[in-house]
């Protein structure tokens, strides 16, 4: 009887103690941050999506909201500014003139290295590099980042006149391409050049990187202020980023079709399309995921001083900090 009577009181005092433990040591709440999308939900933010979807946030104590762009045109710098985002998405040339203007962001990390944004022609339009431009119709472009100032940037790179080129008033209907009233045009390796290609026509790609024109796209930022006093949050936000990314990587179909778990209306298959085109812009095999440099950074900034969309120089080493990527990574 002693015996089971000694039985019983541990069994007690387990059952008693159990709860008691799980009082003890509660689950420590996940800290919440959002970050607001460079665009509308798609394969474009794949490696987010895949940092939440494979638990990376979690592992790190995060819980993050992804916020797609309330409309085009969207001004991400000022979310971020007002707070309304802790981190945002944004491409180089915005973020020099933000920090040129005042304005106090950094960018941790760039995800899109190369930017997806060229010039292409049908394939037999016989026009198959910029030296092939003047006499030509081309889509008129926006006086904007990446709009006619790209343009102009690439055409002075190789002492070519811009004014040689007929713009071409078309908005966002993309058929006087299409049937070649339009031969010269401006989109994304990302959207219109899938779009072209899912309709069957082939295509002359023609990339300002390979003129020396190098921008850097998405790239991952937050006010300074943030960043000094957030230094923890910032460095576990962007290791699970990270680690998102190299799983979409490794995993293009299924990365791909993560994004219909955030907007059920998209096509798998022009997602995964997307994020098989985006692999290269991403892991281009220089560097790391992420990785900047000041080159890069210095050669944007001298574009804008040049066309003077900066009325003085900047130092650019007040617009990104490696500091993040080294913890992670180490010294490149």
């Amino acid at each position: 009887m002693k015996t089971k009577s000694r039985i019983f009181s541990i069994a007690l005092f387990v059952i008693v103690a159990l709860p008691a433990c799980g009082q003890l040591a509660p689950e420590q709440p996940l800290d919440e941050i959002t970050v607001q999308l460079a665009w509308f939900h798609q394969a474009q933010f794949a490696g987010f999506y895949a940092a939440e979807q494979q638990g990376y946030y979690a592992g790190e104590g995060l819980k993050v909201n992804l916020l797609p762009l309330p409309e085009p045109g969207t001004d991400i710098v000022s979310i971020v500014l007002n707070e309304q985002a802790d981190f945002g998405i944004s491409g180089g040339l915005v973020l020099i003139t933000a920090r040129s203007q005042g304005q106090t962001v950094i960018a941790i990390a760039t995800i899109y290295r190369r930017n997806p944004q060229i010039f292409f022609t049908l394939a037999d339009s016989g026009i198959n590099r910029p030296q092939d431009f003047p006499g030509h119709t081309m889509k008129a472009l926006p006086p904007t980042l990446g709009g006619a100032n790209l343009f102009n940037s690439m055409m002075s790179k190789l002492d070519l006149d811009s004014d040689s080129v007929q713009p071409v008033e078309v908005g966002f209907d993309f058929s006087p391409f299409l049937n070649g009233e339009v031969e010269i045009w401006s989109g994304y390796i990302t959207n219109e050049v899938l779009n072209a290609r899912e309709q069957g026509y082939a295509l002359n790609l023609i990339l300002p990187e390979t003129y020396g024109i190098h921008r850097y796209a998405d790239s991952l930022f937050a006010t300074e202020e943030f960043i000094r006093d957030n230094p923890d949050l910032v460095l576990r936000f962007l290791r699970a980023t990270l680690r998102g990314w190299q799983w979409a990587v490794e995993n293009p179909e299924e990365a791909g079709a993560l994004s219909l778990e955030y907007d059920s209306a998209l096509d798998e298959t022009h997602q995964i399309a997307l994020m098989e085109a985006s692999i290269p812009l991403i892991h281009t095999g220089e560097d790391q995921i992420g990785w900047m440099k000041l080159e890069i950074w210095q050669g944007m900034h001298d574009m804008l001083l040049e066309q003077g969309i900066l009325d003085a120089p900047l130092d650019v080493d007040l617009v990104y900090t490696l500091e993040f990527l080294e913890m992670i990574y180490g010294s490149e």
